[in-house]
């Protein structure tokens, strides 16, 4: 196989890997966006923090195909200051558009919550949250 051809083949796939990557989060947002709307807004201290909204090159690897809108990260910030996407309504960003450390984190309240709820859809949210861990490794299997 040429060489072009092996490269596009692999493109499309990465592709393809990163509009999976997608709709996952977008499966798992809504049961996750329930719950932060019940326990965050409760929350005496702040668990959106800077830390987690820096974006890694892992990160990048997934957004750059979409285009999006990829923030430098702030040197003048410290890692403990509430986090610069959180404003009144929680994060301005999709959870698709975070980094991934940001969406994967789930303080011990929120953990409660989510397995507090019917246990039929926190299972099918484990899946989805499994599934979504498993494409974005196959994601950053491909790189060079």
């Amino acid at each position: 196989m040429e060489k072009n051809t092996q490269k596009r083949i692999q493109t499309e796939e990465r592709t393809e890997l990163a509009n999976e990557l997608k709709s996952a989060f977008s499966a798992v947002s809504p049961f996750i966006e329930k719950h932060t709307s019940i326990v965050c807004p409760a929350c005496e201290k702040v668990c959106c923090i800077d830390k987690h909204g820096r974006y890694e090159s892992n990160d990048l690897v997934f957004l750059r195909p979409f285009g999006a809108d990829i923030p430098d990260n702030p040197s003048d910030r410290e890692e403990t200051e509430p986090c610069r996407f959180l404003n009144e309504k929680g994060c301005s960003r999709e959870r698709w558009q975070r980094p991934f450390r940001c969406t994967s984190f789930f303080c011990d309240a929120l953990l409660k919550s989510l397995e507090d709820d019917n246990a039929k859809l926190y299972r099918a949210f484990v899946a989805f949250l499994q599934h979504l861990v498993y494409v974005r490794q196959k994601l950053l299997d491909y790189q060079p």
